[in-house]
């Protein structure tokens, strides 16, 4: 993926500006909206005075004050050791020890100070502005001890040419109210960057690189749905681009409007899309997941609108009347959450666009392709009988109404007997009709 495609211009020009002004900077933005890409790119903006170090905290080998201190380390050593002989030969290897004894201590307290002795160096003999990049920070900032962001804070105050960027979900603020962690969040008081999503303009010009680099080009009107379906969130821009171009591969010219409308079903099944779905949902705030459920639910009381505004700032609702959610795949990810908050049922309850079953109020265990397409013949037609050739139709295929035996379609039965019902040899709801077939009873 082309990430370049998700870099704007004032964005970078506005964390630029606030290095330049010695300001440590906060980049706060949903899942894949583009903060490691920005983070990224101003490590590589390194002007002969300044030294900017991209710490990827995904590297963490555990969320352990030793693991931050020796990844951060780990990453100042290769940004110095990338100045070739711009870099006192002292320096690099004094850093090489200092690394060497976070990943070997021992005790609790040697991980610090061999931390802060590189910190020393790096300020105090290479003579240049330097600043941390925290990407991927949200972890780290909400497990480890205070003391760890003190120790950062103290250094700030110590060395004047000492800055920081970090890269959230969620305001720093949001994530943590201690004292220690306090003292931390007060050095990016008035320097927050809020990233929101891609606006149509840069959604499409995304989906055409994408289409382009993969040789399979699509049409305008294809262009327009992919970017009604995904909004402006670049990893659902691609994995939607991806879906429609994998689909309509091979489809004729002709036959494509139609194919279209067959591909919504297939986005919001895909694993890919519903895992970025849940992300981007569990990113947000419980009082602005209450929000957008009360927007959904279209009632009466609107919600705050400090929450609605924070909602605009992330991207995820569009400005207008009435406000509405940024892509249609997240608004139907909405869908099946406020469906799965409400009042549990009795009896069994298929959720046909989420593809999931419930059974008084619990989900069924994940169903094979076989015994989902059992399950909705039988659910279609609740408290009725359903007999061999219907089920075979069905489930198989018309082609293999003479090939599947009644012992094939009792083996399907049973398998799907064992996910529904708690007691699977006195079954409640999906019973055999001796002789005639089986049926799922409502309640």
């Amino acid at each position: 993926m082309n990430e370049s495609l998700f870099l704007r211009p004032a964005d970078l020009e506005y964390l630029k500006n606030a290095l330049a002004e010695g300001a440590c900077c906060s980049i706060v933005g949903l899942s894949n909206v583009g903060k490691s890409m920005l983070l990224r790119t101003a490590a590589e903006v390194t002007a002969p005075s300044t030294l900017n170090i991209y710490v990827d905290c995904n590297l963490m080998p555990a969320l352990t004050d030793q693991s931050f201190y020796e990844v951060t380390l780990r990453a100042v050593l290769d940004a110095v050791r990338r100045l070739g002989k711009k870099a006192p030969v002292e320096v690099v290897n004094r850093l090489e020890t200092l690394c060497r004894q976070v990943i070997d201590a021992e005790r609790p307290i040697v991980p610090a100070l061999s931390f802060n002795d590189g910190i020393s160096v790096l300020c105090e003999q290479l003579d240049r502005r330097v600043t941390l990049l925290f990407d991927e920070f949200d972890d780290p900032f909400g497990a480890l001890d205070g003391r760890v962001f003190l120790n950062l804070r103290a250094l700030h105050d110590k060395f004047e040419s000492l800055t920081y960027v970090t890269a959230t979900g969620a305001p720093l603020v949001e994530r943590r109210h201690d004292a220690d962690a306090g003292e931390f969040c007060e050095l990016f008081v008035g320097h927050q960057l809020a990233l929101g999503m891609l606006d149509e303009v840069m959604a499409r010009r995304a989906v055409l690189a994408w289409t382009k680099e993969d040789a399979n080009p699509l049409a305008p009107n294809e262009v327009e749905f992919i970017v009604a379906q995904a909004g402006g969130h670049p990893g659902l821009l691609r994995s939607a681009t991806r879906q429609v171009a994998r689909f309509l591969s091979g489809v004729p010219s002709g036959a494509r409007p139609q194919a279209l409308t067959l591909v919504r079903e297939k986005l919001e099944s895909d694993s890919v899309i519903r895992n970025e779905c849940a992300k981007l949902w569990s990113y947000l705030q419980p009082a602005e997941q209450e929000a957008l459920l009360q927007l959904l639910g279209g009632g009466d009381e609107l919600p705050a609108s400090l929450v609605l505004d924070d909602l605009s700032a992330k991207g995820v609702l569009l400005n207008g009347q009435p406000a509405r959610v940024f892509g249609e795949l997240f608004a139907a990810y909405m869908n099946r959450q406020r469906r799965t908050r409400q009042p549990a049922r009795a009896g069994v309850w298929v959720d046909v666009d989420a593809g999931e079953a419930w059974v008084d109020g619990e989900r069924v265990p994940s169903l094979t392709d076989l015994e989902y397409r059992l399950l909705l013949l039988l659910y279609g037609r609740l408290g009725k009988i359903c007999d061999k050739y219907q089920i075979v139709e069905a489930v198989w295929g018309q082609d293999y109404i003479d090939e599947v035996d009644d012992a094939r379609v009792e083996k399907l039965i049973s398998r799907l007997r064992s996910k529904i019902e708690h007691d699977p040899a006195n079954p409640k709801y999906l019973s055999t009709v001796r002789g005639r077939g089986y049926k799922l009873a409502a309640v």
